[in-house]
């Protein structure tokens, strides 16, 4: 019986998003901004979601972690390596200001040479723009 209400929830959830454009009931950007506001979500343009796989590549070989334990130490915990940075911090839109904070601690020069290191080319100086932008967008909605 919870299988059977379960496929009916979905199939009704289906239907309703199938039949919303038609009929105007979609509810829009407005409506998704007051719905995730208090989870800290901003909406992602289309041209920043066409961007998110490239900004996705990292397959934590640390090679950018390298030589950046000082660095780390100097920092008490607010950097913890751009590796950090490229899987974790980057990737959770609420935790944006967190990571904005840590990206501080690396300017974009030496992002450059990193993203000519990593085997992926994940392109660090687009990550660090877009956590920026974001977490900006956050701090604007805060207000």
């Amino acid at each position: 019986m919870e299988r059977l209400h379960a496929l009916f929830i979905l199939a009704w959830a289906l239907l309703r998003s199938l039949l919303a454009p038609i009929v105007g009931a979609r509810r829009g950007l407005a409506a998704f901004r007051a719905s995730y506001a208090k989870d800290r979500l901003p909406a992602v343009h289309p041209d920043e979601r066409r961007a998110l796989p490239a900004l996705s590549g990292c397959i934590a070989c640390g090679l950018c972690n390298e030589g950046s334990a000082a660095r780390v130490a100097q920092t008490n915990g607010k950097f913890g390596g751009v590796m950090d940075l490229m899987l974790a911090s980057s990737r959770s839109m609420p935790d944006y200001d967190a990571a904005a904070a840590s990206f501080e601690a690396i300017d974009d020069a030496e992002l450059a040479i990193l993203e000519r290191r990593c085997p992926t080319r994940v392109p660090m100086r687009a990550v660090k723009a877009f956590v920026l932008a974001k977490a900006a967008e956050l701090d604007k909605a805060a207000e």
